[in-house]
């Protein structure tokens, strides 16, 4: 899991620079509110708008997705529960 990044991923890095480039401002891993444990990948407080942008380890991309060899059951059916969600 450590080298599952959090955060400034390559997606989400260049976003962030076309947001930017178009002259947008944001706030990055944002708190939305002091109690909850959701942070935002980017937050435009002011127009009250948040993005997600979801990685491809966890959402299962047939592409880009690796599959951990530590304790690989657990990991396939929880990435297979996050595959089935989105769906």
């Amino acid at each position: 899991m450590q080298r599952q990044r959090r955060r400034d991923t390559g997606p989400e890095l260049g976003i962030r620079r076309r947001l930017h480039g178009l002259g947008f401002r944001y706030r990055v891993d944002h708190r939305l509110e002091p109690g909850l444990r959701v942070r935002g990948d980017i937050v435009f407080t002011r127009r009250k708008v948040v993005i997600f942008i979801d990685g491809c380890f966890w959402h299962g991309c047939p592409e880009h997705a690796t599959t951990p060899k530590n304790n690989a059951e657990w990991w396939r059916k929880k990435l297979d529960d996050n595959v089935e969600r989105d769906h």
